[in-house]
C-alpha cells in the first residue's frame, strides 16, 4: 500500500510540472454544467462528477457517480461507476468499462478494461489491448494483437504473443512461451493444437 501511494504521489508531481493547473478542484452534474465549464481546463486535485465530468487534463483524484472523460492526459487514481475514458492515462481505473485510448500504464480493474497501449495490470471479465506489456486477467476474454508478460483468463487470444498463457481455451498466432489448458492453440506451428501444454518457439 505504502509504495502504491508513493507511485501516486510521484506520478501527480511530475504532472504538476508538465502543465499549470487552470483550478485546484471541479464540480461536474453533466457536462457542460460543470464547474469549471470549459472542458479545455487543467485541474490538479479532485474532480467529482454525478453524471458526466469532461475535462482536458486532470491529476489527482477523480470520482463519479456516472462517468469520467479526460481529452488529453490523466494522471492519478479514477473511480467511476460507469466509465473512465481518457486519451492517455497514468495511474489506477476503477470502473464498470475503462477505457484509454492511446497509452496507459498503471492498473485498470473493471468489467471490460481497454487501452491501445498499456503497460501494467489489467484486471476484469473482458481486457483488450493492441499492445500490452504485463499482466490480463480476464474471468471471460484476454485479447491482444502484440502481449508480453501473462494472459490468465477463460479464453485468451493473441495474434504474437511472448511469455504464459493460462485458460480454458488459448490461441496465438505466433507464440514465444508457454499455453497451459483444455484446448491450446498456436497456428504457426507444425502441431498447431494440443490439449494441456503448448510450447511455442
Amino acid at each position: 500500500m505504502k509504495k502504491l501511494l508513493m507511485a501516486f504521489a510521484i506520478l501527480c508531481s511530475v504532472s504538476a510540472m508538465s502543465a499549470e493547473p487552470d483550478y485546484y478542484a471541479a464540480l461536474c452534474a453533466w457536462a457542460p454544467g460543470q464547474l469549471p465549464m470549459a472542458s479545455r481546463s487543467v485541474i490538479w486535485g479532485v474532480r467529482g462528477t454525478l453524471f458526466y465530468g469532461d475535462h482536458t487534463r486532470l491529476n489527482g483524484l477523480d470520482i463519479a457517480i456516472g462517468a469520467n472523460r479526460t481529452r488529453e492526459q490523466f494522471n492519478g487514481f479514477a473511480i467511476g461507476l460507469v466509465y473512465n475514458r481518457a486519451n492517455n492515462a497514468n495511474g489506477v481505473q476503477w470502473g464498470f468499462v475503462n477505457y484509454v485510448e492511446n497509452e496507459f500504464a498503471g492498473y485498470q480493474w473493471g468489467s471490460w478494461n481497454h487501452a491501445r497501449v498499456g503497460y501494467g495490470t489489467q484486471w476484469g471479465d473482458i481486457n483488450t489491448a493492441a499492445y500490452f506489456v504485463g499482466l490480463q486477467y480476464g474471468s471471460l476474454w484476454n485479447r491482444v494483437r502484440e502481449g508480453y508478460g501473462m494472459q490468465w483468463g477463460f479464453v485468451n487470444t493473441a495474434n504474437y504473443f511472448a511469455g504464459f498463457q493460462l485458460g480454458f481455451l488459448n490461441w496465438a498466432h505466433d507464440l514465444d512461451g508457454f499455453q497451459l489448458g483444455v484446448i491450446n492453440v498456436v497456428v504457426n506451428q507444425p502441431v498447431c493444437v494440443l490439449p494441456f501444454l503448448n510450447i511455442g518457439f
